[in-house]
């Protein structure tokens, strides 16, 4: 029987997702959840050969781990089925893997942002290094864009699913134009966090820096789990392709939880 909460991983059987499905047994067992591998492919024959598969890996990691995973097959495009399946089973997260630095836009590019484009739930991005048995502190730029709010309500679900803190870091922003709507959503987010009493903490960055850079070492000072940002497909908030891209491949390997926000 599936339990929530409950971690969607789509599995290719490469490394790169099994340090998805790693990481996603840790949440499991440390939460009393459960994992759903998907598999896609283009056949009845290819299905047959995944099952198979399939049948191999759980029996190879016992009882105990193979008791929290449920494994799927199904034919169909996975860019557009995952997300499909996703919005079908309300997952906690769809948990996927990326290379990091040196592959992260081949990978970014190919599978990760195409199913951000086609799901509306919450996706962490993993580097596969970091153990992640609790999630207890998760750090979350936010900004002038309505982005910013629609995050909040992802991050702030799973702080208080998890009992965790959440590290607001406002953007370096030059701009007075943007100073009011600034304010503005920062006042929404907090009378959220408050009315729905989860434990949150406003950052002031010291603006040495660029505010990737700071917001990084920020994480990996306070030994972040999770960084919490937005996706949409013609930007990133809180600014152009390039600030998501630079939180996933963060060298610390903190995982990145991510949302489409256009799908919102």
């Amino acid at each position: 029987m599936i339990k929530y909460p409950l971690y969607l991983v789509p599995f290719d059987f490469s490394e790169i997702s099994e340090s998805a499905l790693k990481l996603s047994i840790d949440l499991a067992e440390a939460n009393e959840g459960s994992v759903y591998l998907l598999n896609v492919v283009k056949n009845k024959k290819q299905k047959v050969i995944v099952r198979d598969k399939f049948r191999k890996l759980l029996d190879a990691m016992g009882d105990a781990k193979s008791d929290l995973i449920f494994a799927n097959v199904i034919i169909g495009n996975p860019f557009e089925d995952i997300g499909k399946v996703a919005d079908v089973l309300r997952p906690s997260l769809v948990v996927m893997g990326t290379k990091g630095a040196k592959g992260l836009q081949k990978v970014f590019g190919s599978h990760v942002e195409k199913i951000l484009q086609n799901s509306s739930s919450p996706i962490l991005v993993t580097q596969g290094k970091k153990d992640l048995e609790k999630i207890r502190n998760i750090v979350m730029p936010f900004s002038f864009t309505r982005e910013s709010l629609q995050v909040s309500r992802f991050a702030g679900n799973m702080a208080k699913k998890f009992f965790a803190r959440i590290h607001l870091v406002g953007s370096h922003d030059k701009f007075e134009i943007h100073e009011k709507q600034f304010d503005l959503n920062k006042r929404n987010i907090i009378k959220m966090f408050e009315e729905n009493e989860i434990s949150h903490v406003i950052v002031d960055l010291p603006r040495e820096k660029s505010f990737e850079k700071e917001l990084i070492a920020y994480a990996a000072q306070i030994d972040a789990d999770v960084i919490a940002a937005a996706y949409t497909s013609d930007k990133l908030m809180p600014r152009p392709s390039s600030f998501l891209r630079e939180i996933i491949e963060n060298e610390y390997n903190i995982p990145v939880m991510t949302v489409n926000a256009d799908e919102l």
